[in-house]
């Protein structure tokens, strides 16, 4: 019996050595997809065309983040401001912040933000009190964000303070102000400035 099934299969294995057999897929094509189903339920594309999948933790150990290649600078206008015109201003009285990132290193990366935020910006008096914040006299989108820098592209941001925020919190002196990135609070700029009387 095992020499007779033996000869049965004999021909057929000798058949699939000599490659004149080959495998044939008898699913139904119809049902596959392209894409594994894990990628099927995933946000998808975003602006860029890269694909994030993943909590943030690890998104940004795929992009290896190198914080310290970072370089900041911050612009401020005007550059004195006088204390009589923060408590009486005009409606077109502001401070411009110009905050500026520079991607000092030899490779791309991408930046993410949980809301529509991208920087802030915070008034210290002289001994470090916060007196005020910008992002809380706003709202944000919930929508998280990407910016892509390449190596050595720069990200400019701007915003306003109207001087009717600072009305009755900033004291005459010195004060600092503080500009950063959110979600990344070591990019950030500091600048002394003087409240005249």
């Amino acid at each position: 019996m095992q020499s007779r099934t033996y000869l049965l299969f004999a021909p057929l294995f000798l058949a699939c050595l000599g490659g004149l057999v080959k495998a044939a897929d008898i699913s139904d094509a119809s049902s596959r997809t392209s894409q594994p189903d894990k990628f099927l339920s995933s946000p998808g594309l975003i602006k860029g065309g890269l694909f994030m999948q993943g909590s943030k933790k690890r998104f940004e150990g795929a992009n290896e983040l190198n914080l310290e290649s970072y370089k900041t600078k911050l612009e401020i206008t005007p550059g004195q401001l006088t204390l009589k015109r923060i408590r009486d201003p005009q409606p077109s009285d502001e401070i411009i912040l110009k905050f500026t990132l520079v991607n000092g290193s030899d490779k791309g990366t991408t930046l993410y933000f949980p809301t529509s935020q991208r920087m802030d910006a915070v008034i210290r008096d002289a001994e470090g009190k916060t007196i005020y914040t910008w992002s809380e006299d706003f709202e944000f989108a919930l929508e998280p964000g990407y910016s892509y820098v390449n190596a050595g592209e720069r990200l400019n941001y701007q915003l306003k303070i109207p001087f009717q925020a600072l009305r009755g919190k900033v004291p005459q002196g010195q004060v600092t102000i503080t500009a950063s990135l959110v979600n990344y609070p070591q990019m950030k700029a500091v600048m002394p400035l003087e409240i005249q009387p």
